[in-house]
């Protein structure tokens, strides 16, 4: 969830039906609003992705038996300086470009959060963020109801190195159950930016919105980490 502007660079990554709108165009995912060229991202009720979701990796990784293909996945997400797949990625997911977005990289980065065999999460995560008020309405209007994450998103356990936008997304695990922890991932030791201690949350994770209060001068959205009653239905039709 993110306030995007749509120019030249972000352009390629999203539908191209924008570039032609003189208009405000909305749908289940976004709303665009054509006099500050930005789209207002939705807080999800159902998961899109499912349908489009494989565990390509094991679905127990131990560190010690992260190979070069998983830990280039990692580097490539987190390296956004030297290419643009972050940025492409994401756009993708949060517009639901489907036919644009790489799956087999998304189902790899996604299977490599949740395979991560992990003692250490945090109780506490960050992440810093620029949200338009409407953004804003849209977890106000969620409060205590839950909704799905539309991108992977970034989070760190130090809330000194977050993004300083108008928002902090604090997301809290410790009344999480195990199934809904593995959506979330410690990779900071493996990142392009180790010095941001970072954690990866997965596409497609169900969170719940706790609380939503302004303060001086920042937006405080307190989020946490709930099992999806739809996965482990599926799972166990599956089984």
């Amino acid at each position: 969830m993110m306030n995007c502007i749509f120019n030249a660079r972000t352009s390629r990554y999203l539908p191209q039906q924008l570039a032609a709108t003189a208009e405000n165009y909305e749908t289940e995912n976004f709303h665009y609003d054509h006099s500050t060229n930005s789209l207002d991202c939705k807080l999800l009720t159902k998961n899109p992705y499912c349908s489009y979701f494989q565990q390509i990796y094991p679905t127990i990784i131990n560190e010690h038996e992260l190979n070069n293909d998983m830990l280039n996945v990692i580097h490539s997400y987190t390296n956004s300086h030297a290419n643009e797949c972050y940025m492409k990625t994401n756009l993708n997911l949060l517009s639901a470009n489907f036919d644009d977005i790489d799956w087999l990289y998304v189902n790899k980065l996604r299977s490599l959060i949740r395979g991560l065999n992990q003692s250490n999460l945090k109780h506490v995560y960050y992440r810093g963020l620029t949200l338009s008020d409407k953004e804003i309405q849209y977890y106000l209007d969620k409060m205590n109801e839950c909704y799905y994450t539309n991108s992977f998103l970034s989070f760190t356990i130090d809330r000194l190195l977050i993004y300083s936008g108008n928002s902090i997304i604090i997301l809290k695990t410790d009344n999480s159950s195990e199934l809904a922890k593995k959506n979330l991932a410690n990779i900071w030791k493996w990142s392009a930016n180790t010095e941001e201690k970072e954690a990866l949350l997965a596409v497609g994770t169900k969170l719940k919105v706790i609380s939503v209060h302004y303060f001086g001068y920042k937006w405080e959205i307190e989020v946490e980490l709930v099992e999806d009653e739809e996965e482990q239905h599926q799972n166990t039709s599956l089984t």
